[in-house]
């Protein structure tokens, strides 16, 4: 059963987030970041494909987009996506840590699933070695190349899926996300 945060969580976490229990602390958690203009609700549609012992939190922008849900970074701005992105990356990580200390969970492993912006944020997170998963899933997203020496980091699974037909992020600019990555 999906639970909204409280108020009180969004303070403590940074973020507002929808989350369900796993079948105990250490089961695996899988992370939803949603893309521009969307909210915490709208990545539940995979939940019928996250085995029902696994933890879920959907984490949700902090910032109201033009186009109605929120954002990762303003874009508004065309030239802040890199900081924008890195600054996003930085809250969704320090929020994910956060929300595993308030709900003393202690994961076996973590799956991070994005879309589209959501995607962007963990390509920047990934390439930065803030994030600590087993797995990354770019779901019609691009890659925001990071400039600058990349740490050395732990090899993770990357699933990327794209459509042919998207007119929001071309199929070759994922392509190109992948070869970067």
């Amino acid at each position: 059963m999906r639970e909204p945060s409280t108020a009180e969580q969004n303070t403590q976490i940074g973020l507002k987030f929808l989350f369900r229990k796993g079948a105990s602390p250490s089961a695996p958690l899988i992370v939803f970041i949603h893309g521009r203009a969307g909210t915490r609700e709208v990545m539940w549609l995979f939940e019928r494909c996250i085995p029902p012992e696994a933890a879920i939190v959907s984490f949700e922008a902090p910032l109201p987009d033009t186009e109605g849900g929120w954002s990762w970074w303003d874009i508004a701005r065309p030239d802040s996506v890199g900081e924008g992105s890195a600054a996003a990356a930085d809250r969704v990580v320090t929020a994910l840590q956060r929300f595993e200390k308030e709900f003393s969970l202690t994961p076996r492993n973590r799956i991070a699933i994005g879309f589209s912006q959501g995607a962007a944020l963990l390509s920047v997170a990934l390439q930065r070695g803030r994030l600590d998963v087993a797995g990354v899933g770019l779901l019609a997203g691009f890659v925001i190349p990071v400039e600058g020496p990349l740490p050395i980091v732990t090899p993770v699974s990357l699933f990327v899926v794209h459509g042919s037909l998207d007119e929001i992020v071309p199929i070759e600019r994922a392509q190109k996300g992948v070869q970067y990555l």
